[in-house]
């Protein structure tokens, strides 16, 4: 387990060991995702890999476009 400090901006650096076991680069988004005491961080293209499919939809574009808004809510 490693650890990060919170700065005064609220960011953090995210361990090298994690970002190269994860294949985080720069520029690259993340989701998080907070559940009681626990933050899970996935990168962004891993989460539109596992859900690819699971949602049937007549737009498609129209579909991405507000989930995306939806994401940056």
């Amino acid at each position: 387990m490693q650890s990060s400090k919170v700065s005064t901006k609220y960011q953090i650096t995210i361990p090298r060991e994690i970002r190269e076991k994860i294949g985080i680069s720069a520029g690259d988004v993340v989701i998080f995702e907070a559940k009681k005491d626990k933050i899970r961080l996935e990168k962004l293209e891993e989460f539109y890999r596992e859900h690819a499919g699971s949602i049937k939809v007549k737009e498609p574009v129209k579909a991405v476009k507000e989930a995306r808004k939806r994401l940056w809510e």
